[in-house]
This record gives structure tokens, sequence and C-alpha cells, in this order.
């Protein structure tokens, strides 16, 4: 009875009983637990190899799922990582979503994977903060991997959270890193420190961890004594550094940059011909050369300098694209028309050329010929138009403006204030164009936009400050700049205009104006505050 594994039985007394095979039900048991574990280890077998797509998984695998289940999950999140990348390439890129999101779930010590998931955030979906919050967490498993660290301090400092790479970074340098991990986060933390205006904290560091030696720590150190107004001090380090380092192209740069900001334009032309013996492949420093002589009324050696960099760099689309840049900025038309058209010889990407060749016609006050360009493409429909639409219609609008035409020049600005995939910087390009052409209002409304969009954007905010004062209005002014000087430390600049003109008359009613000023000459250097005293 009850298919063998009981008998029925006379006991001693007589009577009939019941008796259990109790061997034979235990090694039934037995046999159907093993069968059963067999059954389950046969279906996770398959799931992982059909559903999961995990083609390494083996059958000993899943037969020791029990005993190695945080190993045998972070092989599997691994390989989903590995398999993401390989999508990537093939242009899958929501199913390359789907395996990093749940690999980096599987195998959180995956710095790689992390560093994929945190950009598709970052540059797909443009959700910054979800895209620092991934790394973050990678952080306790990185502190021997510096390149992740690096990737961590450059966002970080890429969205102004200066505060938490010196946390980070204090927390790491306390741990006794490696040298190259060491480097990574002392320079990470001075500069994150010197952005918020923090000199001796960021010089702190640069001492602390011996980086006066390297080529980074003593621009950084230079950079600190210019921004505290010791000019003579920032030039004799950076010309004291030349030679010590492999690549000296960066300290002629800054040098050119500073004599030029000091209107010392010998020099700077100077140190931009010296740039460019160090670095005669590079287009950097031609470019940065050309601009020079432009701003010092040497035009012909310009032009002469554009046509080598046009005929050695004509098959080089980056370097074409810089080249296009200047030429945009010099209100250079023919050379714009002429990078274009060999722009569409090479088949580059002829967005960036076209719009360009169409904001010279602008820079140059050839408005009509702005417009008539515009007017040819719009026929023509190419595809990249579509696009590029609102950049396009902005570029529209200050032709019109340039030519009175207010209606279309406010049809237009409209159109490119609703297009919601427009970036800040675009938003800031075209308000510089207005209020270069008179149009601080139509300015105006653009600052506002950007401000609106991203209250954090240190740009548009000291931008949208400085129009502000020119403009008299003191309404928001007060608030606009409490803002700004929780942020980083603004440039002199910004700081000199809003001292002088908050001690004037015309914003004596700004809201916390006495709090402002004293903050604002705490920040000015004594040389610049003896230079600019309030009206």
């Amino acid at each position: 009875m009850l298919l063998g594994l009981a008998i029925r039985e006379r006991g001693p007394s007589g009577r009939w009983r019941i008796r259990i095979r109790w061997g034979i039900l235990f090694g039934l048991l037995a046999i159907t637990g093993v069968a059963g574990y067999f059954l389950l280890v046969t279906s996770f077998y398959f799931y992982f190899k059909k559903v999961e797509q995990f083609d390494e998984v083996s059958y000993w695998d899943m037969f020791t799922l029990i005993f190695n289940r945080s190993d045998h999950r972070e092989k599997v999140g691994n390989y989903q990582i590995e398999q993401a990348k390989h999508l990537l390439e093939e242009g899958e890129f929501r199913k390359a979503l789907q395996y990093l999101q749940t690999g980096v779930i599987r195998a959180p010590e995956n710095l790689d994977g992390r560093t994929y998931l945190a950009d598709f955030f970052m540059f797909g979906f443009n959700q910054e903060d979800r895209a620092i919050q991934i790394l973050r967490e990678g952080v306790p498993y990185a502190y021997d991997n510096p390149d992740y660290l690096k990737k961590y301090v450059q966002v970080l400092l890429s969205y102004q959270e200066d505060d938490e790479v010196v946390q980070i970074a204090e927390n790491i340098l306390a741990s006794d890193p490696s040298p190259e991990v060491e480097r990574i986060m002392a320079l990470g933390a001075a500069t994150a420190s010197y952005y918020r205006g923090r000199f001796d904290l960021a010089e702190d560091f640069l001492k602390d961890y011996n980086l006066d030696g390297d080529l980074e720590g003593a621009l950084l150190s230079a950079r600190i004594s210019w921004d505290r107004g010791e000019r003579k001090v920032a030039l004799a380090k950076l010309e004291s550094d030349l030679g010590k380092f492999r690549n000296d192209e960066p300290i002629y740069e800054l040098l050119s940059r500073f004599y030029r900001e000091m209107g010392d334009n010998a020099k700077a032309r100077q140190y931009a011909v010296l740039r460019n013996i160090n670095a005669p492949l590079s287009v950097a420093p031609r470019i940065d050369l050309l601009q020079i002589l432009s701003a010092t009324d040497q035009k012909d050696r310009a032009r002469k300098e554009a046509e080598s960099i046009l005929y050695q760099f004509a098959n080089d689309e980056t370097s074409l694209q810089q080249l296009a840049n200047y030429a945009t900025d010099a209100g250079e038309v023919d050379l714009s028309r002429r990078i274009y058209e060999r722009a569409l010889e090479n088949d580059f990407k002829i967005a960036p050329f076209a719009l360009l060749l169409i904001e010279s016609h602008v820079t140059a006050g050839d408005y009509q010929g702005a417009i008539a360009f515009s007017s040819e493409l719009v026929k023509e429909k190419p595809e990249w138009i579509k696009k590029n639409w609102p950049i396009f219609n902005s570029l529209r609008s200050v032709a019109y403006y340039g030519l009175g035409n207010e209606d279309l020049t406010e049809l237009y600005l409209q159109q490119f204030l609703e297009a919601e995939e427009v970036r800040i910087g675009s938003l800031l390009a075209v308000s510089n164009r207005f209020q270069k052409l008179g149009g601080k209002e139509e300015a105006r409304e653009i600052l506002m936009q950007a401000y609106e969009r991203n209250p954090d954007n240190q740009a548009a905010l000291s931008s949208l400050i400085s129009l502000e004062i020119e403009l008299g209005n003191s309404a928001e002014l007060g608030p606009y700049l409490e803002k700004l000087l929780k942020m980083r430390r603004p440039s002199t600049t910004i700081l000199q205009e809003a001292y002088k003109n908050l001690g004037s008359d015309k914003f004596i009613f700004t809201k916390g104006r006495a709090k402002l000023l004293i903050e604002l000459n705490g920040l000015i250097s004594p040389a610049d505050t003896n230079e600019v005293e309030p009206s």
C-alpha cells in the first residue's frame, strides 16, 4: 500500500497494523530531491543561457550556485557590461543601457561599467545628478584606480561640485594612496579651492604634495598669483618654469594670455610665436597667434597666416573648424566662405561651417549677406538644417536686427527661445551677439531665459548681472549678486563692475546693498580696490 512505502501486517497481539518502510521512503525522498535539484539547476542554466543571454555560463556554475551566489552575480554583471560595450559599438543604445544598468547593480565594483553608465545619463539624458551619484557610489572601490578618480574629479569640477572634490580628496589622501592617485586628488582639491577663491587652501595643497614641480600645479600656482592681483609674481613664476617640463606650450599659452590682458601685445605676440615653434604641427597655437595679429592691426600678416593654416590643415575637420571660428570672430567673410567650400568638398559635417559662415556675415556687418545665404539654405533644405533650426533662426534674428526689421527679429527670436533643446552656451552666444549690436533688451530676454532654465549656471548669471547693471535695473540685482557670491569666485571684472556701480546713487535701493558692498570689497584684491572706488 501507499506505493510500497508502507505494509499491513499482524502485530504480536494478532492485530493488523501499518508499518512505514522508512528506508524506502528516505531513499525516495533523496532521489526526488536530487532530481528536483538537477531540474532546478537545468532551469537556471537555460534561464541565464537563453533569457539573460549569458553565453559564458556553465552547468557547473549553476550546480554550485547555492555556494557562490555573490560570485556568480558579479560574474553575470561583468558579462552584461562587456555585452553592453559591444552593443554600443553596434549602435543599439537602448539595449546597451539596460545591460549597463543591470550589470552595474550585479557587479558594483566594475568601474568601467559605472563610467559608461554615468556617461549615458550625463550626455544622453542630461541627468548630471544621476551621473554623479553613479560615479560617487563607485569611489569606495576606486582608491587604487587613478583613471576612475580622475574622471570623477573632472565631472565634479565641471558641475561646480567643488566642496565634494575637496572632501573626497582629503579622505583618499589620508589613506596613503599611490603617488599617481595622490597627485590627482591633491591637484583636484587645489583646483576646486582655487575656483572658490580659497587661494591659501589651494596653495597649501600644492605645497604639501609638491605639486609646484608638476606642470599642471605650476600653471595653477601662476593663476592663483594672477587672481590675487600679483601679476608680476605670476609672470615671474611662468617664465622661471620654462624649460623645466617636457612641454612648454601650456606655459607659453598662459604667458601670451596674461600679457594680452595687460595690454602688452608685443610680449603676447612674442610668446605666441614661441608657442608655435614649440608645437609646429598643432593648429591651436597658430590660431592664438592669428588672434593676436588681428588684434594688433597686423591684418596682412594675419591673412597670410590664415592662408597658410587653410592650406596645411585643409583635410583636418577639427582644425578647419577652429579656423572657421577665428574667421567668424574676425568677420573674415571671404575666408569663412572658402573654409565652408573646402568642408563641402571634403564631405565634412557641414552644419557648423554653414552656421559659422552666416555668423561671419553678421560679425562683418553684412546683414543682407547673412539673410541671403540663409534664404539660399532654406530653399535647398539640407538634411542638417532641421536639427539646427533653433540656432539657424537665432542667426536670422540677429541679422534682421542689424537691418532694423523689428518684426522678423522678434519672430525668429521667439522661435529660438521656444526650442527646449537649445543649450545654455548657445543662449549666451546669441545674447552676446545682440549686445554687440546694441540690442540690450533682446539680450536681456535671452539671458533671463538662460537663467530660468538653469539658475546655477554661473556664466548666465554673471552676464545677466552685468546687463542689469548696464541697464540700471536694481529690482533683482541684490538677489542675483547674493546668489553669484555663493558660487565660484567671479571674475575680477564683474566684481569691480558690481562694486563700483552698487555704491552709486542709481542702485541705492538695491536689496542688501550694504552687505553686498562689504562682501565685494573683501573679494577684490587691494590693488583692484584702489583702482575701483564706489561711485
